[in-house]
């Protein structure tokens, strides 16, 4: 259960990550 939780933290983090860079191209 800890792997998938440590994938699903990471998969969290890219989309944040992804989120924070399309505010910054659409600003």
């Amino acid at each position: 259960m800890i792997r998938t939780h440590r994938l699903l933290s990471l998969l969290l983090n890219a989309s944040s990550l992804r989120g924070m860079l399309v505010d910054r191209v659409q600003s």
